[in-house]
């Protein structure tokens, strides 16, 4: 896969850029990057340079095209993950609780709106707004479970084990990234073909041990993402 970014360290974040932009004779009006952390007496400053300056100007358009026709001023943070894929949060203050919604319903729909108006400039542009930081903390929240899972389910000597926690599809991706680097899998609960729910209605599904198949097959696609695209 290609690489999205790149993460670079200085004794000032003046100094980390100047490497990237010495090293490719480019001027700082010419990137896009993020600080991720100011220097200290301890530690060095970290700025996170994009690497497709194209992909990160239509998502910053639309993004703060959005904040216009809401007619508010707000905070647009935009960073990337090393699968390739984008996170946008929204900072609007007297707005985030109405813009989130019910359990997140409205963020959601706001969420596919302004994927499906970048995917029509930019097919398979993977793209996730948030606001707030709303659905990351719900990601940490369902991540934070699966760990207390996989606990009990040593402890208890067991394979497999119920998620007993109401979780949306984005969370189960999630998870599911997490648990893979460790062995361990989380799918929708069937019965003869049937997919279980619980009394509100929800999927259930549960955390398993990979087997070594699977571990193996997971391995070789890793491996295969990994490869450079032939030119």
């Amino acid at each position: 896969m290609k690489a999205r970014y790149i993460d670079l360290e200085g004794s000032t974040v003046e100094e980390a850029l100047m490497k990237y932009l010495n090293e490719h004779s480019l001027d700082i009006s010419e990137i896009r990057y993020k600080v991720l952390r100011l220097p200290s007496k301890d530690t060095p400053a970290r700025v996170r340079i994009f690497l497709d300056t194209e992909d990160f100007d239509l998502i910053d358009e639309v993004a703060r095209e959005f904040l216009h026709r809401l007619g508010v001023k707000g905070g647009v943070d935009i960073d990337v993950d090393e699968y390739g894929r984008y996170y946008v949060n929204f900072d609007i203050k007297e707005l985030d609780n109405t813009l989130i919604g019910h359990q997140g319903q409205t963020l959601r729909a706001i969420n596919h709106v302004l994927s499906a108006i970048i995917n029509k400039r930019k097919p398979n542009l993977k793209v996730q707004f948030d606001i707030a930081h709303y659905r990351k903390r719900r990601v940490r929240r369902a991540i934070n479970k699966a760990i207390a899972i996989l606990k009990l389910m040593e402890a208890q000597g067991k394979t497999e084990m119920a998620y007993d926690a109401p979780i949306q599809s984005d969370e189960v991706e999630a998870v599911r990234r997490y648990l893979r680097k460790h062995g361990y899998t989380m799918e929708r609960l069937k019965v003869k073909g049937r997919r279980i729910k619980s009394k509100t209605g929800e999927p259930v599904y549960i955390i398993r041990k990979l087997t070594e198949e699977e571990m193996e097959e997971l391995s070789g696609a890793a491996r295969e993402e990994s490869q450079p695209a032939e030119s």
